[in-house]
């Protein structure tokens, strides 16, 4: 039986991500600290004056504390029922292994839950003091289990050169890759502010990981329940992430940085795809060459997506799934489990192995080889 390698897993952060161990001692009495208002209700953070997340009315957000001294809250919000706090919150290697081994998972790349969220704080100081107490944190306890646990680094584009130099730092501490949101703010992906970072992850030979979420405040704004903030803003911005990615150029200036757009399903690929061949200004294309003043690339987007440089995450019972592989291969598709988040399917790597609509040797791409050539993690 396959044992898949997860691109895509998470981790709860905690007290102990900004412990002493890992913060700025210049920022101590500014450490992110848990709060209780209601003792049969959720934690929630307390940074820089202001509680987070917030889940209500207008741009909700994701990022609930589990636990408080160590205790789990009476309500832990935001996880599956299958996982355990201390799974969650990554507090050994240990206990995330057992989640592992009992969903068939071998190897688990980790992305963070709060910073799924843009801006956790709007001081630019805090910002980098939080995500450099993560990615210290992250690679201090995946340390634990180098083989089978690996973490990307997150940065703050608003903040481009301290995130260049989060990117040389983490690189040298094992990060596999770098994480960027659809949109950071007003700012788009592609914003010439932040091409420094695009050029330190091509230079430092760490693909760029485009994940979903709640980062987008005009979105937010008007999907304000946890419904309409799941189903449309969460989703849109990796959407917002590849137009962009492709059609300003980003994947010709550096055509040997792999780049995956996660935790978006690979159903709207084939839709979007299109939508932007047909308005690139190439001929035959609709309107002319008049689109090619908006449309920068070289090549239309399966171009990139065939010749290796582009990945999607997947749903494992997506309908659409052997459609995405007819039309665009089967080594552009990268297994994510999304653990420990509540709203992930428990068990999936055999609900994807289990189906009939898919051959055996693509089940191995999208399960094993395509993560590792993805993240440039050798298989044994």
């Amino acid at each position: 039986m396959i044992k898949a390698w997860d691109a895509d897993g998470h981790v709860s952060e905690s007290e102990v991500t900004f412990s002493d161990k890992y913060w700025d001692p210049k920022l101590v009495d500014r450490r992110p600290l848990i709060i209780q208002a209601d003792p049969n209700g959720p934690l929630y953070w307390m940074i820089d004056t202001r509680s987070f997340p917030v889940r209500s009315g207008p741009f909700q957000q994701a990022g609930y504390p589990l636990s408080k001294d160590g205790v789990p809250a009476k309500v832990t919000p935001g996880i599956n029922a299958e996982d355990s706090v201390e799974s969650a919150e990554l507090r050994s290697a240990a206990e995330r292994l057992k989640q592992l081994d009992r969903e068939n998972v071998d190897v688990q790349v980790l992305y963070p839950t709060m910073f799924l969220s843009y801006p956790i704080t709007f001081d630019s100081e805090l910002s980098l003091s939080m995500i450099r107490a993560y990615n210290s944190w992250i690679a201090d306890i995946t340390s634990q289990a180098p083989d089978r646990l690996k973490w990307v680094t997150i940065v703050d584009p608003i903040d481009p050169q301290g995130s260049v130099k989060e990117i040389e730092r983490t690189k040298e501490m094992g990060a596999v890759g770098v994480m960027l949101l659809g949109m950071t703010g007003d700012w788009r992906i592609d914003d010439p502010r932040i091409e420094p970072i695009w050029a330190a992850a091509a230079e430092n030979s760490l693909p760029v990981a485009v994940h979903t979420g709640h980062s987008f405040r005009a979105l937010g704004t008007v999907n304000d329940t946890h419904h309409d903030k799941t189903v449309m803003s969460f989703w849109l911005t990796v959407q917002f992430a590849f137009q962009r990615v492709i059609s300003k150029g980003i994947a010709d200036r550096y055509p040997d940085l792999r780049i995956a757009f996660l935790e978006g399903g690979c159903s709207w690929v084939p839709g979007l795809v299109e939508r932007i061949s047909e308005y690139s200004g190439f001929p035959g294309a609709r309107g002319g060459t008049d689109f090619r003043r908006g449309y920068n690339a070289k090549y239309l987007p399966k171009e990139y997506i065939q010749r290796g440089q582009i990945y999607f995450g997947f749903e494992v019972d997506e309908k659409l799934l052997p459609f995405v592989i007819d039309e665009f291969g089967d080594e552009c598709l990268l297994y994510g489990s999304d653990i420990p988040h509540g709203d992930r399917l428990f068990d999936a790597v055999n609900v994807l192995l289990k189906r009939k609509d898919i051959s055996e040797e693509s089940k191995q791409k999208l399960l094993v080889d395509n993560v590792s050539r993805f993240y440039g993690i050798l298989q044994p």
